[in-house]
Order: structure tokens, then sequence, then C-alpha cells
């Protein structure tokens, strides 16, 4: 039974998308050759105008099919980039967006489809940044995060950041290994204080 509906579901898919590339390509077929028949073209003129139009369509269409079905490769997600020293040993990197910060997280790129836009950020030793806002990054879970020294990215968690450290959210990286448990709630709130230097005042 799941099989048949996994398998209609994808004949489905399979359907949408030649409509799209066969239908655009025929369409623009059509046009070109209408438009140049009613220009007076001769017969190799007007089919010559047809084909053009009909690669014109297929092209079109191929880009709708890349961003009906193919969306990462459409718009692929954000990048972050962390730049952390070599003797960097943080297991969990925390941000905390914080109004009041004066650092950004400003993200490049031309956010034109098939490019992915990015942003750098230097991570201090005790892995805890404070910026502005976190842009792109927000409810991102499909974010790319890459690491200066090579590390592997090995989970990430995102959620309203604990009521002492005077933040909206915190966005949490887990680098190297198997992904780790990101303490909670309280337990969270004192590991930011005491990576800050500071007393948690917690529930």
């Amino acid at each position: 039974m799941g099989g048949d509906g996994m398998n209609g579901m994808a004949a489905a898919i399979f359907a949408a998308m030649a409509f799209m590339l066969l239908g655009g390509m025929a369409l623009l077929f059509w046009i070109g050759r209408t438009v140049a028949r009613a220009r007076g073209w001769d017969r190799t003129r007007a089919r010559n105008a047809g084909v053009f139009g009909g690669l014109v369509g297929l092209s079109l269409g191929a880009l709708a099919v890349a961003a009906t079905f193919f969306e990462s490769s459409w718009s692929p997600p954000p990048r972050l980039d962390l730049n952390v020293a070599s003797n960097y040993a943080q297991p969990w990197t925390i941000l905390l967006e914080d109004p009041r910060a004066a650092a950004t997280l400003d993200f490049e790129g031309s956010g034109l489809p098939f490019t992915q836009r990015h942003a750098r950020l230097a991570i201090p030793q005790n892995g805890i940044v404070r910026v502005r806002s976190f842009g792109e990054a927000m409810g991102r879970g499909d974010l790319v995060v890459r690491w200066s020294d090579g590390s592997a990215h090995s989970g990430s968690g995102m959620g309203p950041a604990p009521a002492s450290t005077g933040a909206k959210y915190f966005l949490a990286v887990d680098r190297g290994g198997p992904p780790k448990m990101l303490p909670s709630d309280d337990a969270l709130a004192r590991l930011i204080a005491a990576r800050e230097g500071r007393a948690a005042s917690v529930r």
C-alpha cells in the first residue's frame, strides 16, 4: 500500500516535470512560429523562429522544475562560516540574538537562483557570541555551518534564550564527533553565564 502510494507520487511528480518542460517548449515553439508567419516570413525562417522559441520555453521550463522540485539547488540554504582559533575546544558554540549587541550577522551574496548567501563570524574562546539579529539564520534548520579549522558540523539547535541571558533567541552549533546533548533550560542558562563570567539568575 505504502509502496503503491510512493510510486503514484513519483509518477505524478515526473508527469508534472515533463509538463513544465515539454509544455513550455511546445507553447513557445507555437508562439515563435505564429509570430514569424504573421510577419510574412518564409517557412524556413518561421520554423527556425519556432525552434528558437521552443528552446527558450525548454529553458524556462527547466528553471520552473528547479524552483519547484529542487528548491535546495534553486535557493541553497544560507551558510555560516565560523572562524575559531586552532586550539578552540568548546563542544557547543552558542550565538545569542541580543538587540543590544554591537556585533552583526551580515549575510552576503546576490540572492540570485543557484547562489548561496553566507556570513562570517569570529568565535572567542568562551564560545559565546552575541549578535544584534540572526537575520537569515533565524529558523533555518538547514543552515550550512562551516568551521575555519575544517571540523565537521554535527548538529545545531535553536530556540528562545533563557530569560537570565537578556537575549531573545539562541543558536547552538555542535562540532566534530557524534551529536551531543545540548543542556536545556536552567542548565543552558548556567552554561552561558559561566562562559561569560557572570552569575546566572535561574528559577
